[in-house]
């Protein structure tokens, strides 16, 4: 098996009207820790959650 080269975690989002509470904050927050967006969890169109990745030190 491969070394890990990534660490993830997980934001859920809240949806009001099918509407993303503040979703750019929390996605730069993320990127000021170093976090990377790679990927968006979407259920019935809606997107629900976001995954964020970065290289492990």
């Amino acid at each position: 098996m491969a070394d890990q080269e990534f660490v993830y975690t997980t934001h859920a989002t809240e949806t009001r009207s099918n509407k993303m509470n503040n979703i750019e904050s929390v996605i730069n927050e993320h990127a000021s820790e170093g976090w990377r967006l790679s990927e968006t969890l979407e259920r019935d169109g809606t997107t629900v959650g976001l995954v964020f990745e970065r290289r492990l030190e």
